[in-house]
Parts: structure tokens; C-alpha cells; sequence
């Protein structure tokens, strides 16, 4: 197997600043980020004539990760996902987060920060620093992204520290598109190895009731063509899928297998997180920022994100799994999402 090279290029700039375009090869398949949101912008698999498809949706130059609106790639926290009435309560004290998603806050700023970046080896790594009370927060916190290659894997592996108790959550917004001509992901069949999902009132806030997955419209238990999803009367509010499941097993497992049956192509995640939200990009037409890569515009269900991560609102919810992370804990968590062909 070939050994992965990495590559750095100049990708724009935002505030005057120079982002970066690193670009991880491997002779199988290759992946590049920018150092701004630490963001996927490409993850090509081999066709069979020696050609690239493109899988996931991203923007031409840095620029249009500062002015999209929708997370596009890009690695979030401090915690992925929603937080009812933008506060939590930890330690006896509440803190006050931006209310950036109506009454709440959702995923956090690090989407719009430069991260430091280093190449070691085979291995990119992505870093950032956190300050006490950074957007509400308690604790200096470190972040640390590593990405690599694994034959058709790219392996996505978080670690965190902080100094005082706090509230984390990460993932990387991915979204993911196997046609070919982005057409959108109706004609994509996905699979979400899970029995349960976190039910939830109409602002997208956990009520604390997990539900069995079987005779809702959330099953995908046996895999579902996203069109069927996607026009669901049943999910009219949020346009197809914003949903948490809970994942089966423990340690590393299958998360959820999306499939484009018209060219076989397939992505499988696999994580050691508890949960995946998938969320079916119901309201991507609402981001007036730039176009996407290849000019393409932005349109409801173009592209479909498997968010591995902690369930959302957990600090307000006693019986979800803890998220807090304390001084002489690390968070450390992987995330892999594995190409192949059917």
C-alpha cells in the first residue's frame, strides 16, 4: 500500500489571513481540508476508469466557508448540535451561550476559526485553543483534529483537555453527495445501524424520551431510498431528516451506510461516538452565501450530513450520557468514513 503524501496550497483568504489547502493522497483515494474550520472540502473516490468522483459538498476557495451559513465541512463545537434555551447548567453554575438558532444555540464558532495545522508524517493535525468562557463555555480547552489515510478509509480522530469542567461535543458537518452530477441525494439509499432515536419537540430540542426507530419515519434500520424520507408527510416541519440515533454496540462500529445504486458507489462510517445525526439538508436553499464548488447552487437535499457525536441538549438532559469533560480527562473519540463499490 502506498505510503499517504500531503500536500499544502494557498486557498484564499479570510481577514486578510492566508488559508490553506492540504491535500492527503494515498494512491487510493484522497482528502483535502483548509485550515479555516479545520474543513473537508474534498473526498474523491476511484471510479473504475482510472477517474475521481467527488463525494461531499465544499466551496472553491476559503472564502465561501466564511460566508456559507451552512457548516459545510467544517469541524464544529464547542458542542455539535443544539442546546435548548442556549444555557446549560453544570457544577451548581449556568452558563449563557449565543443564541444562534432562534431561542438556542447550535454547534458553536469553531466553523469560522483558523486552526493551527501541522503535518506530522502521514498525519495532518489540526489544533485550537479555547479560552474560559469562549461563546459562554467554562475552561481553557484544547482541541486536537488528526486526519489521515487508510486504504479507502479517512480516519478523523479528536482529542480534548481542558483546565475546569465543561460541556464538549465535536464532529465534522460533512455533507455527502455520491451522484456524480449533484444531482441531490434522493436517488441515495441510507442505512443507520441504530433501534432508537431521541425524539424531539418542533424547535429540534431533545424532550429527553429516546423512542424505538420501528414504524417511524426515521427507520432506516433496513436501509430507505432518502426520496421516500425526504417527502414523508411526517417530517414536513423539518423537510426530511434532523434526527439522532443511537448507535448500536460499543467502542468502534458501523454508524450508517449511504449508497448511490446508480453507480454502485458507496461511504460507510464507522465511529466510537454513541450517536449519529443525520441531517438531510432540508434547508440548504436557505444560504444566500457563495455558490459551490463548480457552481453549483445550494438547494434543499443536495447533499445529506452523518454527524457522529454525543446526543444534543445533553447538559440539560440527566439520563443522556455525560458530556462533560474535567481537568486530567481526555476526550478522544474517532470517526472513519470508508469508500467502496457495491
Amino acid at each position: 500500500m502506498e505510503k499517504t503524501a500531503i500536500k499544502e496550497g494557498y486557498f484564499g483568504s479570510v481577514n486578510g489571513r492566508r488559508a490553506r489547502l492540504f491535500t492527503l493522497s494515498n494512491g487510493v483515494i484522497s482528502a483535502s481540508f483548509t485550515d479555516f474550520g479545520a474543513s473537508l472540502v474534498s473526498l474523491l473516490a476511484p471510479e473504475k476508469d482510472g477517474s475521481r468522483t467527488e463525494t461531499v459538498l465544499g466551496y472553491d476557495r476559503a472564502e465561501g466557508y466564511e460566508n456559507g451559513s451552512c457548516y459545510i465541512g467544517a469541524t464544529v463545537g464547542r458542542f455539535a448540535g443544539r442546546i435548548g434555551g442556549a444555557a446549560f447548567t453544570l457544577d451548581g453554575t449556568e452558563y449563557r451561550l449565543p443564541k444562534n438558532d432562534g431561542e438556542n444555540h447550535l454547534h458553536g464558532g469553531f466553523s469560522k476559526r483558523f486552526f493551527d495545522a501541522e503535518i506530522t508524517g502521514e498525519e495532518l493535525v489540526f489544533s485550537l485553543e479555547s479560552p474560559d468562557g469562549d461563546e459562554g463555555f467554562p475552561g481553557n480547552l484544547t482541541l486536537r483534529v488528526a486526519v489521515s489515510l487508510d486504504g479507502a478509509s479517512l480516519v478523523i480522530r479528536y482529542e480534548a483537555e481542558t483546565d475546569k469542567r465543561t460541556a464538549v461535543n465535536f464532529t465534522n458537518h460533512a455533507y455527502f453527495d455520491l451522484d456524480p452530477e449533484k444531482k441531490g441525494i434522493g436517488k441515495h439509499t441510507l442505512k443507520v445501524y441504530s433501534d432508537a432515536f431521541a425524539e424531539t419537540d418542533p424547535a429540534l430540542i431533545p424532550t429527553g424520551r429516546i423512542l424505538p426507530v420501528s414504524g417511524s419515519p426515521a427507520d432506516l434500520s433496513d436501509g430507505r431510498l432518502l426520496s421516500e424520507i425526504v417527502s414523508d408527510g411526517r417530517l414536513f416541519a423539518t423537510r426530511g431528516l434532523d434526527h439522532s440515533f443511537i448507535l448500536k454496540g460499543e467502542g468502534m462500529k458501523i454508524a450508517a451506510e449511504l449508497v448511490f445504486p446508480a453507480t454502485g458507489l458507496a461511504v460507510a462510517c464507522f465511529t466510537t461516538l454513541p450517536a449519529i445525526h443525520v441531517y438531510t439538508g432540508g434547508f440548504l436553499d436557505g444560504d444566500a452565501g457563495p455558490v459551490l464548488r463548480g457552481g453549483i447552487k445550494q438547494k434543499r437535499h443536495l447533499g445529506v450530513a452523518l454527524e457522529t457525536e454525543r446526543l444534543p441538549d445533553s447538559p440539560n438532559k440527566p439520563d443522556f450520557p455525560e458530556t462533560a469533560l474535567a481537568p486530567g480527562e481526555k476526550y478522544s473519540e474517532t470517526t472513519v468514513y470508508t469508500l467502496y463499490y457495491l
